[in-house]
């Protein structure tokens, strides 16, 4: 477990801005791609 827990601390340490950067790029690029095939939003209730 303390192995783990030591893996785990050096491999967050490797992030660093552009990995950061890199996805929330690659995020909003995804929500741009699903946000074009979205319909409209309709009217109202009734129509």
């Amino acid at each position: 477990m303390k192995n783990k827990l030591a893996l785990l601390a050096l491999s967050v340490q490797k992030i660093n801005r552009q990995h950061v950067q890199l996805v929330f790029v690659l995020v909003a690029l995804a929500m741009l791609v699903l946000g074009t095939g979205a319909p409209e939003a309709g009217g109202g209730v009734g129509r």
